[in-house]
């Protein structure tokens, strides 16, 4: 399958009108969204902070518009569903964006009942923004062709071994002079309510993409925009960049929300390859690819988990997997299923849908690559419905060259849950915590010669397991309280002799009520597991109506003598790697000036971590999910000399 890409310039409307059908985040039935507000206590009856029940100043649109928001959206959006954007993000976005979405996008199946007259006029009755083409401003002087060169930061983990650190060669930034970080730039994505693709930097330019799908090359020091290119769907992680036999960049790689993979050729700006990575409807690629050695090795999630919450969805038949493809041509060397067994029909559920199983164990988060034993390392994610499996809330082995499974380590069994949960129709029975592997594990050396593979829950544990002894337990700790959303989301960071732990503990089960939330950065010793320090956070959230909390969801970021995180009350800070104390911090939920002529604010920081190159520190600010505040900022800071 061959999916033209074209460039800014030659874009036309219709086409771009199809790439924003993934722009707004998963749509859920009015029903199940009220039957979740109405039992969400149930589930996390501590939430640090609350979301209020006000409802949305209504902007002077038609009155059939307003009253299809309150029949058939204001149960989600007015705060009454977990994983659905607020209606302060969703004003944003313009009345085109949520057309998109309503005919051929994510809200399509939820929108059926509707009219197109009733379509046309929710989406006038929402929107706040002006439609229209994406104005070329912030242009750099000397746009130009990109030409290949030195590969600063070229992935999400920063190395095979996801440490996310950087050392003295690759920047200048260190705890002595981390106070002195000042705002060098700041960039607003147009038309966007959330910033989550973590860059990538090759030779003074930086690489990211916008929330309808449309890459972006940005000077990095002026953050002026050297060339766009749009795609067909949103693109959640980051543009693994590759190169060739010379060490040169000349390619990027990514995944999308529609479940997709690409190879882009970097210096004519075309489509070399696009794949999908499974034929299941509900596939999506969220966490980072691993390019290595002429191989993109690529973790697949679904949405299922989401669309389990019609009550008519028949849940669930989703399968987690990894594939290996060859970078160069897209054609696939081996795939491996994070659940052996095929789901067949296991009955009906209240509604009379039919419920199947096995499902789930998705994989959220990017490979780990073990060159010395041939080894692939993933975490896995919960069942979506019964039976439950070995492998899901799991860490699991595989060969590089063949995809087999060598050994598995399931931290939580039994864990069946999906969105659905605590009281709809495909919520299962004796559902479980909801414990997933978000955060990829990360491979270290010991001094004995030995090694350990670490690797962090939404449990609020880490776990230290013997990549040469099967994957046996060496030590366990648990830093974070844990929740659906708590304990480890997405990632941790390390020297080589501490690991740096960032903790959400936003949300908490019943079971875990009785601990405090520890939400902040934790240091615990690598061969034990004993705590070093732990830097908790205070609440200053206030009475604000979005869920806000000073947890460290977002991945963490090691440079000499220095932990960068971002919390998401939109806090980035500076955290001393040796005392935990707090070296510098910027609130970045605030309104700014782009570079590149707009206006825009920043939110909560959540998903993707900081980047360090040079004098100069990254970060995107902006999350709407979750009932979190949108934004749409990409941030560079710069130490002083």
């Amino acid at each position: 399958m061959h999916l033209p890409l074209r460039t800014a310039a030659g874009t036309p409307r219709a086409s771009r009108l199809v790439s924003m059908s993934a722009i707004i985040a998963i749509g859920l039935a009015a029903s199940a969204c009220a039957q979740q507000d109405k039992d969400m206590s149930a589930v996390e009856p501590a939430v640090e902070q609350q979301t209020a029940a006000a409802a949305p100043a209504a902007p002077a649109h038609a009155s059939l518009g307003e009253a299809v928001y309150q029949r058939a959206c204001a149960s989600c959006h007015d705060g009454g569903a977990l994983q659905a954007p607020l209606y302060e993000s969703l004003v944003k976005l313009s009345s085109d964006q949520i057309m998109s979405s309503l005919t051929t996008g994510v809200m399509a199946s939820q929108a059926l009942s509707l009219s197109l007259a009733e379509k046309e006029a929710v989406s006038l009755y929402i929107s706040q923004t002006q439609s229209g083409e994406f104005e070329q401003i912030g242009l750099c002087a000397d746009s130009r062709a990109y030409t290949p060169g030195q590969v600063d930061i070229s992935d999400w983990g920063m190395g095979a071994r996801n440490w996310r650190a950087v050392d003295e060669e690759q920047t200048s930034l260190n705890a002595d002079n981390a106070a002195s970080l000042e705002l060098a730039w700041v960039f607003a994505f147009p038309q966007a309510t959330r910033a989550r693709v973590q860059p990538t930097l090759s030779d003074g330019v930086l690489f990211t993409a916008h929330q309808t799908g449309r890459i972006f090359a940005l000077d990095a020091e002026t953050g002026c925009t050297l060339w766009t290119v749009q795609t067909e769907s949103e693109i959640r992680s980051p543009l693994i960049i590759g190169s060739d036999a010379n060490g040169d960049a000349d390619r990027l790689f990514f995944g999308d929300l529609s479940g997709n993979v690409h190879a882009l050729d970097l210096a004519t700006r075309e489509r070399i390859w696009t794949i999908r990575a499974d034929e299941h409807p509900q596939t999506t690629i969220t966490g980072a690819m691993r390019y290595v050695d002429g191989r993109l090795y690529v973790p697949v999630s679904s949405q299922e988990v989401i669309a389990a919450m019609n009550g008519a969805y028949e849940c669930c038949t989703f399968r987690g997997s990894v594939l290996a493809l060859d970078a160069a041509t897209g054609e696939q060397i081996w795939k491996t299923m994070t659940i052996t067994e095929a789901p067949s029909p296991r009955g009906t559920n209240s509604a009379g849908a039919t419920l199947h199983g096995p499902a789930g164990a998705p994989v959220w988060s990017t490979p780990t690559i073990d060159t010395d034993r041939g080894l692939l390392y993933v975490g896995t994610g919960e069942n979506y419905s019964h039976p439950a499996t070995a492998m899901s809330d799991a860490i699991l082995a595989m060969d590089l060259d063949t995809g087999r499974i060598v050994w598995s380590y399931q931290a939580t069994a039994d864990d069946v849950w999906n969105a659905a949960c605590p009281s709809g129709p495909n919520c299962p029975v004796d559902t479980g915590p909801d414990y997933d592997f978000g955060a990829p594990p990360v491979l270290v050396d010991l001094a004995d010669g030995g090694s350990l593979l670490l690797a962090g829950q939404k449990s609020g544990d880490v776990y230290a397991l013997d990549p040469d002894d099967g994957g046996k337990l060496v030590w366990q700790a648990k830093p974070g309280r844990g929740g659906i959303m708590g304990g480890v989301h997405w990632g941790m960071t390390t020297d080589g002799e501490t690991l740096f732990v960032p903790i959400s503990d936003l949300s908490v089960y019943p079971r875990d009520a009785h601990l405090p939330p520890q939400s902040g950065v934790h240091a615990l010793e690598i061969d034990t597991g004993e705590p070093v320090w732990s830097t908790v956070l205070p609440n200053e959230c206030g009475d604000v109506r979005w869920r806000c909390s000073p947890g460290v969801s977002a991945a963490a970021t090691y440079a000499p003598g220095v932990i960068l995180g971002g919390s998401l009350d939109g806090m980035l800070r500076a955290f001393s790697a040796e005392t935990g104390d707090v070296l510098w911090s910027f609130n970045t939920n605030q309104t700014f000036e782009g570079v590149n002529g707009l206006e825009g604010e920043g939110g909560g920081i959540d998903s993707s971590g900081p980047v360090v190159s040079g004098r100069y520190v990254y970060a995107t600010s902006g999350y709407d999910k979750f009932g979190q505040k949108g934004g749409n900022l990409l941030f560079a800071f710069r130490h002083s000399e």
